[in-house]
């Protein structure tokens, strides 16, 4: 069965998601009957589509970003008409202000019949209601799993693994960045300035690593885990969040002397009314906590059930190749062909 793609952004995580099907396309095929045909890059200032599928060794060598794709248009001809595909990969920048251009990609595929898999977060944080409204009466699927943690199954568990299970609680520890952050803080007593500093120099931390230590891009997973799983319809302005950037010595020290140690936790929990309640904050937890144990940059995740107890995850990839792993999972999991 051929799958025709269309990615939209070819950044970090684009570029290893090109790479990925490049270098799995045989095995793909063998497990899972797919043929998986990049037909078509939407980039900042250029497109390339070619309905026989581009040359993805040819794009692979020629570097970076917008720049690679325009070298690719001087070696091989790229065609003007409108992108036509069975699937939409939405891989551009986070914007959690207007949510574009993703949400302008995203609506448009839909409206062409595509299936979407979002990795990029903005969209999906920003117009919740009207991209599932719109993916519903189209009868398109929506997968975003990379969305949510990147390579760390959250929504999958949810969405599969606890099916008929009602979900009372989650807790995660959802941004790698401020988990090294605090982790450092706690194994090498130095401070939020110091812990930052090694991150950015580590390319763990960005430049401007405010969505991270802000508690922003926890909230914006939580978000979507709770939209998605605790059938929500919430936007950010419903959550209450706090960062790490107030951390100090003194309280990972305080925290330590009492048998605790501080994470950033995203909870989604019910109140007595059934309303559910969202926040992000750093928190002192126990030892014996299920999350406890997450440390450096992995990320975790309890979820809470009236029937199968406490399930948690703990792990995955934090870097672009883990958030693209994720989004081939998805695309994998629409068609294969013992579909789940």
């Amino acid at each position: 069965m051929q799958i025709k793609l269309i990615l939209a952004g070819y950044g970090n995580v684009g570029k290893e998601f090109v790479k990925l099907i490049h270098e799995k396309a045989s095995c793909i095929q063998k497990e899972y009957g797919l043929e998986l045909l990049l037909a078509g890059i939407i980039g900042r200032d250029v497109k390339l589509y070619r309905p026989e599928g581009l040359y993805t060794d040819t794009l692979l060598a020629l570097g970076d970003g917008s720049a690679a794709l325009h070298r690719y248009i001087e070696q091989h001809p790229v065609y003007n008409e409108n992108m036509e595909g069975h699937v939409l990969i939405e891989s551009t920048p986070t914007n959690i202000e207007s949510g574009e251009p993703g949400k302008q990609y995203i609506l448009q595929a839909i409206e062409n019949g595509m299936d979407i898999v979002s990795i990029s977060k903005g969209a999906l944080v920003t117009s919740w209601k009207e991209i599932s409204e719109a993916a519903r009466v189209a009868n398109v699927s929506i997968r975003y799993s990379g969305a949510t943690a990147a390579a760390l199954p959250t929504l999958d568990i949810g969405q599969f693994s606890l099916a008929g299970c009602k979900i009372k609680r989650i807790e995660g520890i959802l941004n790698g960045t401020t988990n090294y952050i605090l982790t450092k803080m706690y194994e090498d007593n130095t401070s939020y300035e110091e812990a930052l500093q090694q991150a950015q120099s580590k390319g763990i931390a960005e430049t401007n690593p405010v969505l991270d230590v802000s508690g922003m891009d926890s909230a914006c997973k939580l978000l979507l885990l709770s939209n998605s799983l605790l059938h929500t319809e919430y936007t950010l302005e419903d959550m209450s969040m706090k960062g790490i950037e107030n951390v100090s010595k003194q309280d990972i020290q305080k925290a330590k002397k009492q048998g605790k140690q501080i994470k950033l936790l995203a909870r989604a929990s019910t109140d007595d009314d059934g309303k559910v309640q969202l926040e992000v904050q750093p928190s002192a937890v126990d030892l014996n906590h299920s999350l406890a144990g997450v440390t450096g940059t992995e990320k975790g995740i309890t979820f809470y059930t009236d029937t199968m107890g406490s399930v948690t995850s703990i792990g995955g990839a934090s870097n672009p190749r883990g958030a693209a792993a994720a989004a081939l999972k998805d695309v994998i999991n629409l068609y294969r062909k013992d579909r789940i």
